[in-house]
């Protein structure tokens, strides 16, 4: 297997996603998922969150969520430590293994950096995700905790749909 071709400069760029992005991004996520993308476009007009979207030529193909402070009706709300984080980072699939994950994570640190961040903080389950596990540390995150540790969360969308689970995470760090 080659190695993974990097995206050509200037093909692709982020931005702050918008209403009108909602189609787009229910497409990455899925079925069930608009009341999810509403919530985070909400969060994103206070200055503790920035919902990004990740474009080829126009057409989007990621989002992420760079968390500068937690909201308050997440699980975890009251969380003050792992910040700023990104969350939710996902690429559609059929771009996906072309570098496009790895340049969005660049072009998130670089704006985490402008916003005088020294550290950047993601979250990943290195069991049920081995490849972004991998992404992560070839792009320099280092591992915080020797093994896996179980994290229930839960929140209520605006919708009134809860949303609950369990991971197994590593957190992962890298300086700016």
């Amino acid at each position: 297997m080659g190695q993974l071709s990097k995206p050509a400069p200037g093909m692709i760029t982020i931005r702050d996603a918008r209403a009108a992005d909602l189609p787009a991004l229910m497409d990455i996520k899925g079925e069930g998922s608009e009341a999810l993308h509403r919530d985070r476009l909400r969060d994103a007009q206070n200055p503790t969150c920035r919902y990004l979207v990740l474009l080829e030529n126009g057409e989007i193909i990621g989002f992420a969520c760079l968390v500068i402070q937690r909201p308050a009706y997440w699980s975890d709300g009251g969380e003050t430590e792992h910040l700023p984080c990104i969350i939710d980072l996902q690429i559609k699939e059929s771009p996906r293994g072309q570098g496009y994950g790895s340049e969005f994570i660049r072009q998130i640190e670089a704006t985490a950096a402008r916003s005088g961040f020294k550290q950047l903080y993601i979250a990943v389950e290195p069991l049920d995700n081995p490849r972004a596990f991998a992404l992560y540390q070839r792009l320099g995150y280092q591992q915080l905790q020797p093994e896996p540790y179980l994290k229930a969360w839960e929140f209520t969308d605006s919708s009134g749909r809860l949303h609950h689970g369990e991971d197994w995470l590593v957190d992962m760090v890298k300086s700016l």
